[in-house]
């Protein structure tokens, strides 16, 4: 996972997007490897992961930590260690299952 920040953050949003529209499946090997650095080297420390205390604009979906497939109510993350802010976001946001692409958009209604 000696990836840039950058890369990553290219990676979780295209293979995100992916998987809810044309390639079902192929996040997959994405939540591996993540998974696999946890429990090999705990959580990611929130600087590896470019965590922020606030999420930027909305794209495909409503990118806040609140919003993630890894987030653990009130203040927590299932991959990043401390303390998280529901409104933060990281390089490694990645959408629930059940939260398709665009669905942001009838949320904010």
């Amino acid at each position: 996972m000696n990836t840039f920040l950058p890369v990553m953050m290219l990676k979780s949003i295209g293979l995100a997007a992916a998987n809810a529209t044309v390639s079902p499946g192929i996040l997959d090997s994405w939540l591996a490897e993540i998974e696999k650095y946890v429990a090999e080297n705990d959580k990611f420390s929130k600087s590896q992961v470019g965590y922020l205390p606030f999420a930027p604009p909305p794209l495909f979906w409503d990118y806040r930590c609140l919003n993630c497939r890894f987030w653990v109510d009130p203040d927590g993350c299932q991959v990043v260690s401390g303390q998280i802010s529901p409104n933060g976001w990281c390089v490694i946001w990645l959408p629930p299952d059940d939260r398709p692409a665009f669905s942001w958009i009838n949320e904010l209604r």
